[in-house]
């Protein structure tokens, strides 16, 4: 009767515990949510606030007032019209030949069969950890001639060394037995990359989709450095790190001191809808990433559980 109260004692002090533990990891989380959640809900609210509440620094969290000026300027000014464009152009472009790239030699390395594999892999690996850098990135686009062409953008970003080893990794675990059939059927390595690999790996082509889309779309700093003078060419990012950078500036410094009352009110407003305008761009910005990643959430998930079983 002892031991057995002991135990009872002993398992409703674990079960006490639990408890608490349970409460301080679910406080934690809550803490992390909010932590997450808080900026985008600032943003947003400062987005459709009255544009003088949210200079004069009033809007921390719900809106301050209504106002839609902001969208309206984004959406009637051509440049930010074709930043966009230009964002979606270039995101698709580059993740579509990212992921072919990285399904091809994916295919190819996971061959047992093929001569130098090892020595291959070792070989792209070895630029994961050991990169030269922006100088010499900046002396082969202009010995190549690519300096201010759209191809210095595109070229780099369809390859990459991590999208190619998750690929490799997948398709390793393939069941290799559909493989031989197909090719004793009469198949070729091109046939059976078509109609088996790729069908059976949408989980991780959706994997390596998003994380080049994501990389694509929030691309800037290449823009700046290698097509400087193309500016009709540069994507919203890149036109969100100008606003940001620069902000209203040149607004502001045109209002003068001996302005009439009535037009100084309205350089003020606008003015003030310049400086809202950086956080509307931002939601603009992240409305394609939030409307699409539902879709791949299922095959997203799949895929990097099973792209990390086996090396």
């Amino acid at each position: 009767m002892d031991k057995t109260a002991k135990v009872s004692n002993k398992n409703s002090r674990i079960k006490t515990g639990s408890y608490i533990a349970d409460f301080i990891i679910y406080a934690l989380i809550g803490i992390i949510a909010l932590a997450t959640v808080f900026p985008f809900i600032f943003i947003l609210s400062a987005s459709i606030s009255d544009p003088m509440e949210v200079v004069s620094g009033n809007v921390w969290f719900l809106p301050k007032g209504f106002s839609l000026k902001s969208y309206g300027r984004i959406f009637t000014t051509v440049s930010i019209v074709r930043a966009f464009g230009n964002s979606v152009f270039f995101t698709v472009i580059i993740t579509f030949l990212n992921v072919l790239n990285s399904m091809l030699a994916g295919y190819a390395l996971a061959k047992k069969g093929l001569v130098f594999r090892k020595a291959i892999v070792i070989y792209i690996l070895i630029p994961m950890y050991f990169s030269g850098g922006l100088i010499p990135s900046f002396i082969i686009m202009s010995r190549l001639g690519l300096y201010n062409t759209l191809w210095a953008i595109i070229l780099p970003s369809i390859v990459s060394i991590w999208n190619i080893i998750l690929a490799r990794t997948y398709i390793s675990g393939l069941p290799i037995s559909l493989k031989e059939a197909a090719i004793i059927d009469g198949a070729t390595e091109f046939c059976v990359f078509r109609t088996i690999i790729l069908p059976l790996s949408k989980s991780m082509m959706a994997v390596l989709g998003l994380y080049t889309a994501l990389a694509a779309w929030n691309s800037w700093f290449n823009f700046m450095i290698y097509i400087p003078r193309l500016v009709d060419w540069h994507p919203l990012q890149m036109f969100l790190t100008k606003v940001l950078i620069w902000g209203n500036m040149n607004a502001t410094l045109s209002l003068g001191e001996n302005a009439d009352p009535e037009l100084m009110k309205n350089k003020l407003l606008m003015a003030a809808v310049g400086s809202q305008l950086k956080y509307t761009v931002m939601v603009v910005s992240s409305v394609p990433v939030i409307m699409i990643y539902p879709f791949v959430q299922k095959h997203f998930i799949k895929g990097a559980l099973l792209g990390s079983l086996k090396e």
